[in-house]
């Protein structure tokens, strides 16, 4: 069951008024706060370092937005560093990179703080070396490899993706031509087709299976289901990254790759889709471009008035 805010006052739920005994089970629909989340860091051929940060927003359903500033902000130097300011559901991880000096003291940390609903959560960027990390821990906890060899990740390179936007203001309801090229080396391999008809294989049998004359159980909550990159040809997502609020998009999800668009869906790749906006502001919007293995990201900028 999912539960809206405690109070119109919009509150965050504290744990101590759920019982014990209940808590796991408890799933809230808003109302609750965003835990930022450092995922480690990696190593430039420059000497520097790169720390990669993700975050999880504990709402089923609603996606905050928390302007870069006082409740949005890192520490030491610099407040903003590319942190996202509007966050979908759950768990979103790998979101963005801040490159730090190679100079970096080894027991120095990098602060990401935020905080909503008065409950301000912390992640802690450091060198520690058990957190340092690749594009293969990246891949496994993206689920991004699809089964392709370790020796086929390392050899892939990133791709490269160039966005643009039809036009930096407009207003509500117009809609917004948005193009992302991407260009790739000849990696990955295609993997065969899936036949989607097919049931995929259980890892094992359910435990509790209801019997035949069960009634359906009602979901009359839509719940948020994170896109997925495609497991062949170039594929690209678009979402909001900085803004008031969301927009419609259209295609939704990742966008595949397919016969009669511009190159040839393995080593280039354009992609259209067109954005509506239903509230005024300032709307960053970030492309994932994704090679069927390695995701690279660009943002590009729209502004919108009423």
């Amino acid at each position: 069951m999912l539960l809206g805010a405690a109070s119109s006052g919009r509150a965050q739920v504290n744990r101590r008024d759920i019982p014990i005994a209940t808590q796991p089970q408890q799933r809230f629909n808003s109302g609750q706060d965003i835990q930022p989340i450092f995922e480690g860091w990696s190593l430039n051929d420059d000497g520097s370092f790169n720390f990669l940060f993700g975050y999880l927003n504990r709402n089923y359903a609603e996606r905050p937005h928390v302007p870069v500033g006082e409740s949005n902000f890192f520490s030491p130097g610099e407040p903003d560093r590319g942190q996202p300011a509007y966050f979908y559901p759950r768990t979103n991880r790998y979101q963005f990179e801040v490159r730090v000096p190679a100079d970096f003291p080894r027991d120095g940390e990098l602060i990401w703080e935020v905080t909503r609903l008065g409950s301000t959560q912390r992640a802690y960027g450091w060198l520690q070396a058990e957190w340092e990390i690749d594009v293969n821990t990246i891949t496994s906890n993206g689920r991004t490899q699809f089964g392709r060899s370790v020796e086929e990740l390392y050899g892939n390179v990133a791709p490269s993706v160039t966005v643009e936007a039809s036009h930096q203001s407009v207003t509500v309801g117009q809609p917004v031509t948005l193009m992302a090229r991407m260009r790739d080396d000849e990696l990955p391999t295609a993997l065969p087709e899936r036949d989607e008809d097919e049931p995929r294989p259980r890892r094992r049998d359910p435990t509790l299976v209801p019997p035949d004359d069960a009634p359906d159980i009602p979901d009359n909550i839509p719940q948020y289901s994170k896109p997925t990159p495609t497991r062949n040809h170039m594929s690209v997502l678009w979402v909001v990254y900085r803004g008031p609020s969301d927009a419609e998009f259209e295609p939704a999800g990742y966008q595949e790759w397919e016969d009669g668009m511009e190159g040839d869906g393995w080593t280039s790749g354009t992609f259209e889709t067109t954005v509506t906006f239903s509230e005024p502001g300032t709307y960053t919007l970030r492309a994932f471009a994704s090679d069927a293995m390695l995701i690279s990201k660009a943002n590009v900028t729209v502004t919108v008035t009423e």
